[in-house]
């Protein structure tokens, strides 16, 4: 499934419920994916996703602005060619594939809350 992303030049993500998974297998394939930012967790996380992997200038505050965004990195096929160029490399050095640093704040605040409740 995953070699079928070559065939795939941008990936649109759907919404209101955002792609997940797909979002990070396209990523990983080098595939940029354009997403809209939603209200609720289920439209929001591939806004997360692109934010942790650096990529915030492919999340769309709205519909208009989400077409802006898809119709103005197809027309650059050089800028195109140069992110999908460095996309699994930027994706694997970024904060959305540190499993080590996720566990760790995820502990960090684990025991802040537990403090926390202790003095309760």
């Amino acid at each position: 499934m995953l070699a079928e992303y070559a065939d795939v030049d941008i990936a649109l993500d759907p919404f209101p419920y955002n792609g997940g998974a797909t979002t990070c297998d396209a990523l990983w394939m080098g595939v940029p994916v354009v997403a809209r930012l939603g209200n609720s967790m289920v439209s929001r996380q591939s806004a997360a996703m692109l934010q942790a992997a650096g990529l915030p200038q492919l999340v769309a505050r709205d519909d208009q602005h989400y077409v802006q965004i898809a119709v103005a990195l197809a027309a650059d096929h050089t800028a195109l060619a140069a992110l999908r160029g460095r996309l699994r490399s930027q994706t694997a050095a970024s904060p959305l594939c540190d499993a080590n640093g996720f566990a760790e704040a995820l502990m960090q605040q684990l025991r802040r809350i537990w403090h926390e409740w202790c003095r309760t």
